[in-house]
């Protein structure tokens, strides 16, 4: 810290101050100091740090048992408004509490921020571990520099770079949902989804439909699934409103969809639900108990994250995983009113 602080042409105490980011420091001082840092290769020892704030008598919680949250949607947070992401979030700041760690939410919109600076702002905090959200953009890559940090991933959003994830079983959650119907009388059932929600799964949902319509299912345990048959239709903004016309054509008894948007469109279209469709949701909600489907837990894929992460930081692994894993967690199934025996 001393050399840097004599190359940069401060105090230690500031070169102190700008690694961690501090405001009193000037904004072009801090970014100064930190660029310097890197030429020199400065980089903090987290245990050591962490041991010296306790010796100081601050406070138990130190850099190093900040876990990084990583967002990236338009707003700093729109992510909120999702109860699904809502439920990852609530997971991942309880097992990590549990643990002795704590999060804290950075986002990548904030003005001025960018991947390279985010990179050096956590990495001279000390922070170790970072829990990348959920991302609005579906594959588009996320430039940190990952050497320096242990991370995950909630979900398939993000592909590249590939890091350990933790999700949910998105293929066994389709077929839970359509042996479900199967065993309450419905025989012509129809996934509908956004296109770019498919591709956020990975297109796990739509391949176990397209399984079941292909291999008609033994969904009884002996029979063959006789009479039974599943369609698919991926829709966007302007063929959303399509969905009505294709349910009378394919003549369907019950639709699966993760958004009520689709529901709610059949509905004003005039079709009654569950009068004349049966309506199954991949993505359940407390909020809405009259509707059936899976309950993907949320908190449980979050925790799972956590365990993956602070298993990294324990073990000293840092970087992109040369095996990454994934980590599925079971929905289950949730009764509700849209999904009556016929």
């Amino acid at each position: 810290m001393k050399e840097v602080a004599k190359a940069a042409g401060v105090s230690a105490s500031t070169v102190c101050r700008a690694l961690n980011s501090n405001p009193q420091i000037p904004e072009a001082t801090r970014e100064r100091v930190q660029a310097v840092a890197d030429e020199l290769g400065y980089s903090p020892d987290p245990l050591l740090s962490a041991f010296a704030s306790r010796r100081r008598g601050r406070k138990l919680d130190t850099e190093i048992t900040t876990i990084g949250y990583l967002t990236n949607f338009s707003t700093r947070d729109e992510w909120r408004d999702n109860p699904f992401y809502q439920a990852c979030y609530a997971g991942v700041e309880e097992r990590a509490k549990r643990m002795g760690y704590h999060v804290e939410h950075f986002w990548l919109g904030e003005s001025g921020m960018n991947a390279e600076r985010l990179s050096r702002i956590l990495y001279h905090r000390g922070i170790l571990g970072l829990c990348v959200a959920p991302q609005p953009h579906v594959r588009e890559p996320l430039a940190l520099d990952w050497e320096r940090f242990s991370a995950v991933t909630v979900g398939y959003s993000v592909m590249s770079p590939i890091l350990h994830r933790s999700s949910a079983h998105h293929f066994h959650a389709i077929q839970e949902v359509i042996s479900r119907l199967y065993s309450r009388g419905y025989k012509r059932v129809g996934l509908c989804l956004f296109a770019d929600t498919s591709r956020r799964v990975d297109e796990l949902w739509l391949s176990g439909a397209l399984l079941a319509q292909e291999h008609r299912l033994s969904l009884d345990g002996g029979n063959d699934g006789h009479g039974f048959e599943t369609k698919t239709f991926l829709f966007n903004d302007s063929t959303l409103s399509q969905v009505p016309d294709w349910c009378a054509r394919e003549k369907l008894d019950a639709v699966i969809s993760d958004n009520l948007v689709v529901m709610h469109t059949l509905e004003k279209a005039g079709v009654s639900i569950p009068g004349e469709l049966a309506f199954a949701t991949l993505n359940w909600e407390d909020g809405h108990p009259e509707i059936a489907g899976i309950d993907q837990r949320g908190g449980s894929i979050g925790a799972a994250a956590i365990d993956m992460l602070i298993g990294q930081i324990q073990r000293g692994e840092r970087g992109l995983p040369e095996v990454p894993l994934t980590t599925m967690v079971e929905g289950a199934w949730v009764d509700g009113a849209s999904v009556p025996i016929k």
